[in-house]
């Protein structure tokens, strides 16, 4: 097997940090591969511009969605792109480490969603979920919070793990908060 960790965090001395390099030494110590994707390492952009395509469908206005599409069609699309691209295709697991900030995702896995998710490439209208490109392909949020489990129950002062996280991983049914 071969795993993918997309992770997502500015500091090598975080505890996000040290979960990667534990995910990665675990599965390396079963005989699986492992690829990294540190994005704040890589300086991976998560702006989605017109500078990433240089053989634009049109010039006079930017509209994301047909641009990927056009570059996707063109086999233009951005090289970081092309790379995560791959990287995705080739993992038989796919790992997101992140810390939860302000209620979301970090922005530069954001960022990476918008612009690796690729419109009319691996992702469209009726390509999502469990009738996505990556459908049966196991994946895994983990997911720091600085805060105890309570904190992300209904109704709780964080707000609910469930609805937090359903934009990146619905459905939500198998959440499971275990504290900081």
């Amino acid at each position: 097997m071969h795993a993918l960790i997309v992770h997502s965090h500015p500091e090598p001395a975080s505890f996000n940090s040290a979960l990667t390099e534990v995910a990665k030494d675990t599965l390396m110590g079963l005989g699986h591969s492992v690829k990294i994707s540190d994005l704040y390492a890589e300086r991976f952009d998560p702006v989605e511009k017109p500078e990433h395509y240089r053989n634009r469908k049109s010039t006079d206005f930017f509209a994301t969605t047909n641009e990927q599409r056009h570059a996707s069609e063109t086999c233009t699309l951005p090289e970081d792109v092309v790379r995560e691209i791959a990287r995705l295709k080739r993992a038989n697991l796919v790992v997101f480490q992140f810390p939860l900030w302000n209620h979301g995702v970090p922005a530069i896995l954001k960022g990476w969603f918008d612009r690796v998710f690729v419109s009319g490439g691996i992702h469209t209208s009726g390509m999502r979920h469990d009738r996505g490109f990556f459908r049966g392909i196991p994946t895994i949020c983990s997911v720091t919070t600085g805060a105890e489990a309570t904190a992300f129950e209904p109704y709780s002062y964080a707000g609910d793990i469930n609805g937090l996280m359903y934009p990146i991983a619905s459905p939500p049914k198998t959440w499971r908060a275990n504290g900081s």
